[in-house]
């Protein structure tokens, strides 16, 4: 038997949001209002009237500490513990009392937990007490834990150290742009010395990199990969080899087959290739060639045979022809019949530099450029021109640009193939965008693992090449303590992203925070939103909030708070330029208006306003959402 309704404060300061929250061995401090019949009576904890079943007769009007015991036929059942001084009122005192009750070692850490909890009327148990106050030191920061713990009590979080160090990390408030910005340079001057590191900085590179830095960084290479690709149609080949010279990596008006004969010339002045890479292949195979040139062979196909050995051997010295064959009758071999050698050479090189089981294949694509062209200053000028093409064709058409159609089906394939951009002006495409970097960041694995059919577990590695498993994987590795450290700093963003979204109730609560590029500048763009399903189970467009924390390089933080109630809109935009703000969107609040009321909405308006308090201007760098609202207790909320 058990009834709750609603009372009016007391001095209490443990409160429970419904008998549901109640657990065997939680310590309570209330006071007996009525006493019944059978040992039954009204106990007032916080704010809250419970009729519970008492193990000894207590008095009208009097404070106890009660202990929850196992329920009996579905009753509460409470347990009175002794108090030394029941007169106790000041905050240290029922401290000390919690922690005697609870048998822990009083000591200031102790004492500043347990204030904490009696202050915002937290349930406690001895275990989750010694687990909160053993996750606070080695976290070394109680102030800025304590609220990570009442988020965990109020939306009744699993109470597990790895929901602490997530929503902790979360309460940090670091920028998310800047710690993968580091955790990418950490593995850069480390060497991304294991295939997962490198991988790693594939991914972060397709979430940070701006597209114009990404364009300077690898468009010459996907130009290389293009020409040199065995996939590639002889006309994306021929493309990507104009657009080289074109970019003056290849000497301008320098054919194919006589840059190739260049390369098999220059071959025997070249030193300094590590031994049994690619790079060492391709040149072992050019120096043989450049021989068969002055006549070493006496036929075409010894030739092919001696390449033949040198791509299949990982001992070159082993490679080398037969005696017998060298005796035999030599002549010179054109270049004609050559120059297809060479460029079998160097697609050879090239597969084996990007071959899935090689570690750090972007590293020795970089190499093969600077075995193609030695002139460093020559490359880096290349690699500018490449970004101004590729940049080019984004903003305007390729029609207009180049003559060549093979050109502009090569700019067309690496800007669809590696370079995505967001189009702010077009809502399917900035949603679509979005959606792929939460794929991205890994925010879905769990998801995918747990309604991944069977037989399609021989497809299941592709999806793990995403931020949050090959972070799992890479903290499994011999990694310098730093690295890992920061390594774990971003999983737990990620960690806490998908805690802080969940469903409470009918109440449906995300958060989101991504990496943003906004032309040169990086930033975070934080998405909360909070709605509430149907009865069918899907979310009722008519009725949700969404706030968007995002800082601008020269309208500094903004944070824009969007309130849908019975499908009427109301917008309030946070800055400290709103009046310069407000000015500025007066032109377009008219099609706004217009292209709502087309999806059957209504805007009833849009308000501009100063941050007023200084925690208002901190939410965006410290957004955790939802805490002070608990969870649903069976009322309808509208937002």
């Amino acid at each position: 038997m058990q009834s709750i309704t609603s009372g009016q404060p007391v001095a209490s300061p443990i409160e429970i949001k419904g008998t549901a929250s109640l657990k065997n061995g939680q310590i309570l401090f209330g006071k007996v209002n009525k006493v019944f019949l059978n040992q039954t009576a009204e106990v007032q904890v916080g704010y809250q009237k419970m009729v519970a079943t008492l193990d000894i007769p207590l008095r009208t009007g009097v404070k106890y500490w009660f202990q929850v015991q196992q329920p009996i036929e579905g009753r509460v059942v409470l347990k009175a513990l002794n108090s030394p001084n029941l007169n106790v009122s000041d905050l240290k005192g029922t401290a000390a009392q919690l922690i005697a009750h609870l048998g822990i070692k009083p000591e200031p850490s102790a004492t500043k937990l347990a204030e904490y909890l009696l202050t915002n009327r937290l349930p406690v148990t001895k275990e989750t007490f010694q687990s909160a106050l053993q996750w606070l030191k080695a976290a070394d920061a109680a102030e800025g834990g304590l609220p990570v713990i009442k988020t965990m009590f109020i939306q009744q979080l699993p109470f597990v150290k790895g929901v602490f160090d997530a929503l902790f990390t979360q309460s940090k408030g670091e920028a998310f742009h800047k710690l993968l910005s580091g955790f990418r340079q950490q593995l850069q001057d480390a060497g991304a010395v294991t295939r997962t590191a490198s991988k790693l900085m594939e991914v972060l590179d397709s979430l940070l990199v701006a597209k114009q830095n990404q364009f300077q960084q690898i468009g010459l290479q996907k130009l290389v990969t293009t020409w040199l690709n065995f996939d590639s149609t002889p006309e994306m080949k021929s493309g990507a080899y104009s657009l080289l010279q074109k970019t003056g990596f290849v000497p301008k008006g320098m054919t194919e087959s006589v840059f190739l004969e260049s390369l098999m010339d220059g071959a025997e002045g070249r030193s300094g290739i590590p031994k049994n890479s690619a790079i060492d292949k391709l040149h072992q195979g050019l120096q043989l060639l450049s021989e068969a040139k002055g006549g070493a062979f006496a036929q075409v196909e010894e030739i092919e045979m001696a390449i033949s050995r040198i791509l299949n051997s990982h001992d070159l010295e082993r490679a080398k022809l037969p005696i017998d064959i060298h005796s035999m009758q030599r002549k010179n071999t054109s270049a004609e019949k050559l120059t297809p050698l060479a460029f079998q050479l160097l697609q050879n090189a090239f597969a084996e530099t990007i071959a899935t089981t090689a570690v750090g294949g972007k590293i020795e694509v970089n190499d093969l450029i600077g075995y193609l062209n030695k002139d460093t200053e020559q490359v880096a000028e290349s690699k500018g021109k490449v970004a101004e093409l590729l940049y080019q064709s984004f903003n305007k058409p390729p029609e207009a640009q180049y003559a060549r159609v093979n050109e502009k089906l090569v700019l067309s394939h690496v800007r669809e193939a590696d370079f995505q951009t967001i189009d702010f002006t077009n809502g399917p495409s900035v949603a679509h965008q979005l959606k792929e970097m939460t794929k991205i960041l890994g925010l879905q694995l769990e998801h995918a693992l747990i309604n991944l059919p069977g037989d399609d577990m021989a497809d299941f590695p592709n999806g793990l090449e995403t931020l949050k498993p090959l972070l799992l994987k890479f903290l499994n590795e011999l990694i310098p303590a730093a690295i890992k450290e920061m390594a774990e700093q971003i999983l737990n963003r990620i960690t806490a992203q998908q805690i802080l979204s969940q469903e409470n109730g009918p109440i449906q609560n995300l958060l989101l925070t991504l990496p943003l590029n906004l032309g040169s500048t990086q930033t975070d763009l934080t998405i909360q939103w909070s709605g509430r399903k149907t009865k069918e189970g899907k979310i009722d467009p008519d009725y949700c909030r969404v706030l968007f924390y995002l800082e601008l390089e020269r309208l500094e933080e903004t944070v824009i708070d969007m309130q849908v109630q019975n499908r009427i809109i109301k917008v309030t935009v946070s800055n400290k330029h709103g009046a310069t703000l407000e000015e500025a969107a007066g032109q377009y609040l008219d099609i706004l208006r217009e292209n709502l009321g087309k999806m059957d909405y209504r805007l009833s308006g849009v308000s501009f306003v100063n941050p007023v308090y200084e925690q208002e201007r901190d939410l965006r760098v410290k957004p955790i959402p939802f805490s002070e609202a608990g969870s649903y207790s069976g009322v309808d909320i509208r937002i």
